[in-house]
């Protein structure tokens, strides 16, 4: 069953969100030390917590350029091949530039708030990390209020964490 119209929107505005925060996060999280391919034998493990440092910063930064919705902050965040997936209607989004597209107005609106808990959290050295946020899309002056699963994929391209897949669901861990 499709959830109402404002569930939909709400949903779709949360996603965003979501790559928002990430988005930021790229943009200060760089590590300059790691290798490109992952961790070296000599400091493989001085690496790879470096690299884990720089992903939660990456993560931060995706949910504080939501709550700012700053789009330059955000699509930085993006790798160029990102896909994005919207549950409550199916909409995928292929590329930054569609992302970006999207983004722009869903930022112009200043109606709404997200909230973001780390519900789970992986990364796999300087090499893959995925994120699961718990959130609610909420517009105050409509009571409305959507909860939603946010999942985000990141890749570690030259000393930073992006954004190569995000998707949403509705609903609550």
């Amino acid at each position: 069953m499709r959830p109402p119209a404002a569930a939909r929107t709400a949903a779709r505005l949360g996603r965003t969100l979501a790559l928002v925060g990430l988005a930021a996060g790229l943009l200060t999280a760089t590590v300059s030390a790691a290798a490109p391919g992952g961790a070296t034998a000599a400091g493989g493990d001085a690496t790879a917590h470096g690299c884990e440092r720089a992903f939660d910063r990456a993560v931060r930064a995706y949910v504080d350029t939501t709550a700012r919705r700053d789009l330059d902050g955000f699509a930085a965040l993006l790798h160029p091949d990102v896909t994005s997936v919207f549950a409550s209607d199916g909409e995928v989004l292929d590329g930054k530039q569609a992302t970006v597209d999207w983004l722009r107005g869903f930022f112009a609106d200043d109606s709404w708030t997200q909230s973001f808990s780390v519900a789970k959290r992986t990364v796999v050295g300087c090499r893959t990390g995925f994120v699961l946020f718990d959130s609610v899309y909420a517009v105050p002056a409509t009571g409305t209020r959507v909860p939603l699963l946010i999942g985000v994929s990141y890749t570690y391209q030259h000393g930073r964490w992006l954004v190569l897949q995000n998707q949403d669901s509705v609903g609550r861990i």
